[in-house]
């Protein structure tokens, strides 16, 4: 799967934040969304809500005095899709529209307090659709056209439902990671 969200995110809004443990714990705090990315050692944080949900490149320990950058998601789902699609392995279904549609397996996926997200991007030629599931509760985005413009929500699901194409549902887990003691 090729990656719509990393290289994306130096145009997402960037935030002031402090260095180190002091800047993540202040945005936690505040119940950020999105990438903080210390490029000096290339380890990239990503929070959901205020809570780390991956860590790539090292290790929260890494960056207790480093320089960060905070870039705000657009979206919820995006870094959550993002996290998801690292994780995830072979899909565990796969389906074609014109025989099951979207929203019937959504209600199913909802429903279950399932966990991952379903990729419809096989045979569509408008653009990659995806529905990211967190304890059941469903996030709708997509990339649209040659810009991959982003689609969010609603908008988002009604052209998924519209479309014609396969897609696959992909189990996929998220730990939370406890941030390193707050400095004083």
């Amino acid at each position: 799967m090729s990656d719509p969200i990393a290289g994306r995110i130096d145009d997402w809004s960037t935030r002031p934040v402090p260095d180190g443990h002091r800047g993540l714990h202040r945005l936690a705090d505040d119940s950020f969304t999105g990438a903080i990315d210390a490029s000096a050692l290339d380890i990239t944080v990503v929070m959901l809500n205020g809570r780390v949900i991956s860590v790539f490149g090292g290790a929260l320990d890494d960056l207790e005095e480093a320089a960060l950058t905070a870039y705000e998601a657009p979206h919820p789902a995006v870094p959550l899709l993002w996290v998801m699609r690292t994780d995830a392995d072979s899909p565990r279904a796969q389906y074609y529209t014109e025989e099951t549609p979207l929203s019937e397996v959504d209600s199913t996926l909802s429903s279950g307090g399932f966990t991952g997200f379903i990729e419809l991007s096989e045979n569509v030629l408008s653009g990659d659709y995806y529905q990211v599931y967190y304890g059941g509760r469903s996030l709708s985005v997509a990339f649209v056209g040659q810009a991959e413009q982003l689609l969010t929500d609603e908008e988002a699901f009604d052209r998924a439902a519209d479309e014609v194409g396969i897609y696959k549902v992909y189990d996929a887990s998220v730990s939370i990671q406890e941030l390193p003691e707050r400095p004083p």
